[in-house]
């Protein structure tokens, strides 16, 4: 199994065992969500608007809506805070070095108005939290990309660009995107969420599936697999 597609499945794993864990501990033990956010301590950082977010050799790093621009670093209580290595001129985010190994009981939350318009990952994994905008370019090369919804019906993009290639996995679910042109490179993307314009191409043994949309247009090599379903 390629390395890229375990640490993938890593995540989306993990996001699913801390959900179990926090409700077992929850019945067993009692404790509410407040006294488990106790347990860490959260440093706010400003920063511009950001039209172009560049992440490289980072993990544990989420992108969510807000009114103002900001970064979240979410570490225990009883550690020393962890350094993020960034850098921002103008209105261009660069994050690197946040890798897993060494900051795995720490993250980082982006908070970014509609302004941002271009994402770009090498060797990462974002979290895409009911995220919203009218368009947005997400290049992947060899990363994840998870997009999820945490409240109902909040997440909804008009126009979405997604180009991964170097064993790349794009994973979403209870997401709306009106507009999605997708291009994939030796890589996977399984997409739950409504769609309802899917185009783009597959080359080099990618896979796609997806839910059915009212229109759609994916043209692929021998290699490459496509899977529509009426889930």
């Amino acid at each position: 199994m390629k390395t890229s597609k375990l640490i993938f499945i890593i995540l989306v794993g993990t996001i699913a065992l801390l959900i179990l864990a926090t409700t077992l501990d929850l019945r067993i033990n009692g404790r509410k969500f407040s006294d488990i956010n106790s347990d860490f301590k959260v440093k706010k950082q400003s920063i511009k608007l950001l039209k172009t977010l560049y992440i490289t050799n980072s993990m544990n790093v989420t992108l969510v809506n807000n009114d103002s621009a900001f970064l979240e670093i979410t570490y225990l209580k009883d550690s020393v805070m962890p350094k993020v290595n960034f850098s921002l001129k103008e209105d261009t985010l660069k994050i690197f070095d946040f890798e897993k190994l060494s900051h795995s009981n720490a993250s980082i939350r982006i908070h970014a108005t509609n302004s941002l318009k271009r994402i770009q990952l090498k060797g990462s994994s974002l979290t895409l939290e009911s995220f919203s905008t009218e368009e947005l370019s997400l290049t992947s090369d060899q990363s994840n990309v998870l997009m999820i919804e945490s409240e109902p019906h909040k997440s909804r993009i008009h126009f979405l660009k997604i180009l991964a290639n170097n064993h790349s996995n794009v994973y979403g679910r209870e997401f709306y995107v009106d507009t999605m042109g997708i291009s994939l490179q030796h890589s996977e993307a399984s997409l739950e969420g409504i769609v309802n314009k899917l185009g783009g191409t597959l080359t080099d043994s990618s896979r796609i599936q997806a839910r059915q949309p009212q229109e759609i247009w994916l043209k692929k090599d021998l290699t490459s697999k496509i899977n529509i379903s009426d889930y």
